[in-house]
């Protein structure tokens, strides 16, 4: 079941990516999606109840601040 959720998210993933780059800027949705590590990381300890080490949490939180002042322009 774990392998087949992986696969669906995946699947989905995908297709929202091609949805966003056809119905908007390709810039915005390119940004959006650099950060499926981020996702990734969360997705392990929220799942898989993985412990996130302080460079990782570091490391996303760097990430999402970027993406947001990115978006700010």
């Amino acid at each position: 079941p774990a392998l087949a959720f992986v696969g669906l998210a995946d699947v989905a993933a995908n297709g929202t990516y091609a949805v966003a780059a056809q119905s908007g800027p390709v810039t915005v949705a390119a940004v959006v999606s650099s950060l499926y590590p981020v996702v990734t990381a969360f997705a392990a300890f929220a799942v898989l109840r993985e412990r996130l080490r302080g460079i990782q949490a570091a490391g996303a939180g760097l990430a999402l601040a970027g993406t947001v002042l990115l978006a700010a322009g």
